[in-house]
């Protein structure tokens, strides 16, 4: 009886199975009917100094989405380096999933001088760096600094250091803080809350940034035996611990990890994107839109149970995180030693 059902089974199984097996490719036809495919050349480099440039990234022309280019640069004999396109910002790490950059943005400073003619302290403007634009986010693009992971630290003995980002050059954003210190020995190594050292969080939406520190140590020429510079950056808070050291010297070439937020900002939301076929990122078939939580636009996950690319199809794409075929398309045969009947041998 259990040899003739597992004939049927069989049987029924060989009849379905070219169909089966035929169905992914029936899947990539409908998606292509859908305007939903995407095709990246297996040329297209897939890492840069030991870092994976997963799609929509990409390095060179037809290797990745629109704003999403990273450059891959040799760095002066050090290997190469991947950087955000069109800025010197080396990238360390990029997700497809979540939506997250990892990136060494570099310290700000304005260093002073005791003006000889009267004796004030003056901005030693052959020792600053407000602003580069090679070392900047774009303004104009799919990043936006993390508010979830990063904050801007500010350093100095009598320092207010600001920051701010300029949208369509308006003013869309500043904050800041205060850090001052009552006596030379006043800052603490690994205490930042004002003594030397201060720290705020940074809004959402915030982008190319420029830093500013009005003069407030004019009449304190004895500061700069203990803190001859104002230093301001954005950091991944679990990343940076303050040191009193740094007052004194901190390294200007210095960078600090920090964490990015991206998205598809072609459109303002998934409901919108949904809208347009021939635009929509999420080519998987086993993908879902998110909305961006930092700006507008929206990105792509792969649907619970899966994992892998949700901006690619096939099996570049979301794909099940456990599957048998061979339990699918074959089950088991009866056991030739039991019989249906409990508890007995055959």
């Amino acid at each position: 009886m259990l040899a003739s059902n597992y004939s049927t089974i069989m049987s029924t199984a060989a009849l379905f199975l070219p169909a089966l097996l035929l169905l992914p490719s029936l899947l990539a036809a409908t998606a292509a009917a859908e305007g939903r495919t995407i095709t990246v050349s297996p040329t297209c480099q897939g890492s840069c100094g030991g870092v994976d440039i997963p799609y929509p990234f990409g390095i060179g022309a037809g290797c990745y989405r629109h704003g999403f280019e990273i450059n891959c640069t040799d760095a002066g004999g050090a290997g190469p380096v991947p950087l955000l396109a069109n800025t010197s910002i080396p990238v360390v790490s990029l997700s497809a999933d979540p939506p997250e950059s990892r990136v060494l943005l570099p310290i700000r400073w304005q260093c002073y001088k005791v003006n000889v003619s009267d004796g004030k302290v003056v901005g030693n403007m052959e020792d600053t760096s407000f602003f580069n634009h090679q070392k900047n986010i774009p303004s104009q693009g799919i990043y936006r600094i993390s508010n979830k992971h990063n904050v801007l630290f500010v350093l100095g003995c009598a320092t207010i250091g600001i920051v701010m980002t300029f949208k369509n050059q308006t003013l869309a954003y500043s904050s800041g803080c205060m850090s001052f210190c009552r006596s030379a020995t006043a800052a603490q190594d690994g205490q930042c809350a004002g003594d030397g050292c201060c720290k705020v969080a940074i809004q959402p939406e915030v982008t190319s940034v420029v830093f500013e520190f009005p003069n407030i140590r004019k009449e304190m020429p004895q500061m700069l035996n203990y803190s001859p510079c104002d230093y301001a950056f954005i950091v991944d808070e679990d990343n940076y611990t303050f040191q009193s050291s740094d007052l004194r010297h901190m390294d200007r070439t210095r960078t600090m990890p920090a964490r990015l937020d991206w998205a598809i900002r072609e459109m303002p939301s998934c409901a919108h994107a949904k809208d347009a076929a021939d635009q929509y990122a999420c080519k998987s078939n086993h993908s879902e839109c998110v909305d961006s939580t930092n700006g507008t636009g929206y990105a792509c996950k792969c649907s619970q149970g899966y994992e892998g690319n949700p901006y690619l199809v096939g099996e570049s794409g979301c794909t099940g995180k456990h599957h048998s075929a061979s339990l699918l398309f074959y089950p088991p045969p009866p056991s030739p030693y039991c019989s249906a009947t409990t508890g007995a041998y055959a």
